[in-house]
């Protein structure tokens, strides 16, 4: 009653995102609401000139830079408000933290953007772009018509399908072997786009390695979590907030979830186009180092 939610419903405003998602990241006690004041905004700008980017520039990054020719680094960030109230519906479509695309294919850039909606299910995709996108897609799971989020969830991941391993584009840890799909997320600590320096790299969450929180293997720490005795990814609760080794999503607090440089709405849509999803992700660090 507290928190407006129907404790009969698990999403009470039937906007595919869970209740407890929605408290998890967006109740503030300080305030009693469920909304905050945060720098999370992504300040884009044209990199020919330094300045900011909009509808009449040519060219628009996530970075600053000092001037025209100045230290490319990670980008300003401006205060906005971030609300994901379990009774407000209209939330999902927010995208607080700026980290959609500007497309400059045209005459000018225009600003996609990459929602609330979106990052919990790591999409970017027109035809899934909202619940009511989703609802009249034609979509199905189990031969039934998608209208609830956790049925989404599971077409999108192939949740209890055979392939669920090759599907699932959202899993956090390493299963075996030569597998690429799990999380690593990295504060990198670089300020300079252009000089990759592994160095300093700080370590905040990883699928291949173990977390000492109820650890059963104690000393294979820096080996893949077993799942049947428990063990769980380093950092797991970064990402994962119900305990069940999957990422609820890309962050919509942070425009690169993974620390790699590279913004959330780039590495999902890379992800989408060549019909794979798992190679580029937002959840897993990926080196910028071209040569």
């Amino acid at each position: 009653f507290k928190y407006g939610s129907n404790p009969s419903d698990n999403d009470t405003d039937g906007d595919m995102l869970p209740d407890w998602y929605e408290y998890k990241l967006g109740w503030n006690e300080s305030n009693d609401n469920f909304s905050s004041y945060l720098q999370i905004q992504v300040v884009w700008i044209d990199v020919a000139t330094g300045g900011a980017c909009d509808t009449d520039t040519n060219s628009c990054l996530p970075l600053s830079q000092d001037g025209s020719g100045g230290t490319l680094a990670r980008p300003d960030l401006d205060y906005t408000w971030f609300t994901l109230d379990p009774s407000d519906p209209n939330d999902a479509n927010f995208d607080p933290d700026q980290d959609g695309n500007w497309d400059c294919s045209g005459a000018g850039c225009v600003y996609e953007p990459y929602t609330n909606f979106q990052e919990f299910y790591a999409i970017t995709t027109s035809e899934y772009s909202s619940p009511n996108a989703v609802r009249f897609s034609g979509l199905t799971h189990d031969g039934a018509p998608v209208t609830e989020g956790w049925q989404f969830r599971a077409a999108m991941l192939g949740l209890g399908q055979p392939n669920e391993l090759v599907l699932n584009y959202l899993k956090l840890d390493k299963y075996a072997g030569m597998d690429p799909q799990y999380g690593y997320i990295v504060d990198d600590r670089d300020t300079d786009f252009l000089n990759v320096d592994a160095s300093d790299d700080i370590v905040l969450m990883a699928g291949n390695r173990t977390d000492l929180w109820e650890i059963y293997y104690a000393a294979s720490a820096h080996t893949a979590p077993v799942r049947e005795v428990g063990e769980h990814e380093f950092g797991w609760y970064l990402l994962d907030f119900d305990d069940d080794h999957l990422a609820e999503g890309s962050s919509p607090l942070n425009w690169d979830t993974d620390g790699d440089w590279m913004n959330d709405w780039f590495e999902v849509r890379d992800d989408e186009e060549n019909g794979v999803r798992g190679d580029s992700s937002p959840i897993r660090y990926d080196s910028r180092q071209t040569a």
